[in-house]
């Protein structure tokens, strides 16, 4: 399964926090409008969501990311995907749209 969570720019790290949704992998890059691409670092680092824009930065946004594991990866037909964060381009808003209007 994919994790799905709500990140503040300012978070560090998952301590204290909880995934807001958990899917199989292709339908969270469904939902989350996501590629490859998009993959910013492993599963054991934690993703750099500051810009270095402290109007950016101190703007408290909420960054939609997923997280997925080797096992999901390596059942999944696309081998361009790998372990790891990913930071979507949708706001929680744009998210929570997809999620109502696609199936789980």
């Amino acid at each position: 399964m994919a994790e799905i969570w709500y990140l503040p720019i300012d978070s560090e790290s998952t301590e204290g926090r909880e995934a807001q949704y958990e899917r199989p992998l292709h339908v969270a890059i469904e939902l989350l409008e996501i590629t490859p691409a998009k993959w910013q670092c492993g599963t054991d680092e934690f993703p750099v969501l500051k810009t270095g824009d402290p109007l950016v930065d101190d703007s408290g946004y909420v960054y939609v990311m997923m997280r997925v594991v080797d096992d999901e990866t390596s059942k999944y037909d696309d081998k361009r995907w790998k372990p790891g964060w990913y930071k979507s381009s949708l706001t929680i808003v744009g998210f929570e749209k997809n999620l109502r209007k696609k199936p789980k």
